[in-house]
């Protein structure tokens, strides 16, 4: 069969054409218009990021205009700085799940370039997935925070450092905890390498819903001597459904 024959039997049975990295849907992207995780124009509108206006320093969308909530004006949290993409709903939460849960890599693409859209204009050293720990990790198989935070990698060429902070406790249950509870179970959770001393850091993951766990792992690295931790989470828990405070 001829390379031309093989172009059009390709063309004809829709494998050339530009499939949204959501739906699957086949569509023609604008011209010249090239990206690592295609959206079809009705999924890039319902993946555009919030616009709402947002904590500085823990995303969680604010009703009055300040630039900090409550909580983060009496607990400031261990990080400089936090992006977060949109809230953990709609489709945006079906996509994480469907990374989560359903195993789909391909959603860590998309969510790598949602990322990729929030992020600081200044680099970092270098960025890092919130860690999990062995045992789990070899329940699940994966860690969909690293996922996400290899597809930013591949997306941004900076560079990836999951050596940088380890989990040293095994994974807690933190669904139905109290704040509190959430907060006694991620005492001593993470362990920085001496690596990061004088680096600025992205810290990645998935879904923020209290913060606790975040909080724990931007302290190991601040204790390990980080210049700066920024964080950046795909969604952030509204905070009737997180349980507030964080």
């Amino acid at each position: 069969m001829s390379l031309s024959s093989l172009r059009r039997m390709w063309k004809n049975l829709g494998l050339a054409q530009t499939r949204c990295a959501y739906c699957l849907v086949p569509f023609t992207p604008e011209t010249g218009v090239r990206a690592t995780a295609p959206l079809c124009p009705a999924c890039a509108e319902i993946f555009s990021p919030c616009g709402a206006p947002r904590c500085l320093r823990c995303a969680l969308p604010l009703d009055t205009e300040t630039p900090l909530c409550g909580e983060c004006l009496r607990n400031p949290p261990p990080w400089e700085g936090i992006a977060a993409y949109g809230l953990y709903q709609g489709e945006l939460r079906n996509a994480l799940l469907r990374l989560k849960f359903g195993g789909e890599f391909v959603m860590a693409s998309l969510l790598g370039a949602c990322l990729s859209k929030i992020a600081p204009a200044l680099p970092p050293d270098a960025l890092l997935a919130v860690p999990q720990h062995p045992v789990h990790l070899r329940q699940r198989g994966f860690n969909q925070a690293h996922e996400i935070a290899k597809a930013l990698h591949r997306q941004t060429g900076l560079p990836l450092r999951a050596d940088l902070l380890r989990r040293t406790e095994p994974h807690i249950p933190q669904t139905g905890l109290s704040a509190a509870a959430r907060r006694r179970n991620t005492r001593q959770m993470f362990e920085a390498a001496s690596q990061v001393r004088g680096l600025t850091l992205w810290l990645v993951d998935d879904v923020m819903t209290t913060g606790v766990t975040m909080r724990a792992a931007a302290r190991a690295l601040r204790e390990g001597g980080a210049r700066e931790t920024l964080v950046l989470v795909v969604a952030r828990t509204p905070r009737e459904a997180s349980g507030e405070p964080q």
